[in-house]
């Protein structure tokens, strides 16, 4: 039971929430072959964990693959989410939380804004619903990547032919947004037995057919918990997401040149006095080598010359016009001015949830977990517009174009103008 609390802790950290019970059909793919537990190279027995075995390694024999087919080491069922509604009570960070609830019985009268609520497609609502309020109106306006990402989609900027890499809690593989683009699925050092909020926002985000910045780019995707849930609540291991980075470096090995991963998405921070972090520091440096940006919610610590930060709007705002943007309420008083610093959407997003293969959510604040996908589709984008794109060569790119202008009531901010940077890398 310690554990389980522990774990429910830590999934609010990685912006999630916890689910224990699991209901749905499973996606119509298949587990492929195995690595034999000798062969696997990533070993944790060292580990000192008392529940080191609840921590599944899994991976796929590459060299078995090659058939056009998706192969997954796991097929985890869409949750079945379901909290008591206890009245309309405000949370710091979602407002008037309505998600996974039957709120038929909810007074939506008191609801002054309708940012301050987040919801999703399987809310139950009040049978009257306030004139002017569109549940479904709203999560579908708010599915657009944002600032004019879908005119560069209809100029055939759509990410093909890039592959991104996503490592992120356990992921329901069958939602509509992202399980064509899936290719592959694994697990390094992973306690997850359900699905979980995170991995299918963070996919949509990044792939997502509706929500996506790179809708037709090819996902891998490497479960991971990065550490170990003890009684003394979460403790981070970095030499784990390391050990994903390298992971995702040998699958490049099996893919064609043309195929191949360029970027990886992690949205979990890390600061140099974590365990392990010269082991990732060290990853990082092998990836960008090799071609992979890894992008992260920490990225000056591997890129100082690129901060990356997110902004949000309001549910009703142009999507597309950088004017709607703003700094969210939980980090008003950031320096989003200085030169390096890119900032990009983040809050009032769609993404898919865990619950169907259809279902949605939203929230108003985001995080900067919701910024890393939205980036690293971007990056897919750019690796299209220029296949041998480095990691300097879109920082400077993307640091060269923003725009700078000042929101009401804070300072000034930049904001990726990603039109102009597609034009610069293809300019030469």
């Amino acid at each position: 039971m310690k554990r389980f609390i522990a774990c429910v802790l830590i999934l609010c950290l990685f912006s999630a929430l916890n689910g224990c019970t699991t209901a749905g059909s499973k996606p119509p793919v298949e587990i492929g072959p195995l690595l034999a537990e000798s062969e696997a190279p990533f070993d944790y027995s060292g580990h000192d964990c008392p529940d080191e075995a609840d921590y599944v390694t899994k991976l796929l024999d590459w060299d078995s693959l090659g058939d056009g087919r998706v192969h997954l080491v796991e097929q985890v069922d869409a949750a079945s989410w379901r909290y008591e509604f206890s009245g309309m009570v405000r949370d710091e960070t979602f407002g008037y939380d309505l998600r996974f609830r039957d709120a038929r019985e909810a007074d939506l009268s008191v609801v002054e804004d309708w940012n301050n609520l987040s919801f999703g497609s399987d809310t139950v609502w009040p049978d009257a619903l306030p004139e002017g309020f569109s549940p479904e109106d709203i999560l579908e306006y708010n599915k657009n990547p944002g600032l004019s990402v879908r005119d560069l989609h209809r100029q055939g900027y759509t990410g093909k032919g890039v592959g991104i890499a996503i490592v992120d809690q356990a992921l329901y593989a069958g939602h509509e947004e992202y399980a064509e683009n899936l290719k592959a699925y694994e697990m390094i050092h992973c306690s997850d037995t359900f699905a979980v909020m995170h991995g299918p926002a963070v996919a949509s985000i990044a792939v997502g057919k509706t929500v996506g910045v790179a809708p037709e780019a090819d996902l891998y995707y490497i479960a991971s918990t990065f550490g170990h849930y003890t009684d003394d609540g979460y403790v981070f291991d970095a030499s784990i997401m390391a050990d994903c980075i390298l992971r995702v470096l040998e699958i490049n090995d099996h893919l064609s040149q043309e195929s191949r991963i360029r970027v990886i998405s992690i949205s979990k921070g890390y600061r140099n006095v974590d365990p392990g972090y010269a082991a990732l520091q060290n990853a990082i440096r092998q990836a960008d080598e090799q071609g992979v940006f890894v992008v992260t919610p920490a990225s000056t610590a591997a890129y100082p010359a690129f901060a990356l930060a997110g902004l949000s709007r309001n549910y009703f705002d142009d999507p597309d016009d950088p004017a709607s943007y703003r700094p969210v309420p939980w980090d008003l008083t950031g320096d989003y001015s200085s030169p390096n610093i890119v900032c990009v959407p983040m809050g009032s997003r769609a993404y898919a949830s865990c619950t169907g293969p259809r279902n949605y959510e939203i929230s108003y604040q985001g995080g900067m977990s919701w910024a890393v996908p939205w980036m690293a589709g971007f990056y897919a984008l750019c690796c299209q517009a220029k296949p041998n794109l480095t990691s300097a060569e879109f920082i400077e790119a993307v640091t060269g174009t923003t725009r700078t202008y000042a929101p009401p009531d804070t300072g000034k901010v930049n904001i990726i103008d990603p039109a102009a940077v597609i034009a610069r890398l293809t300019a030469g």
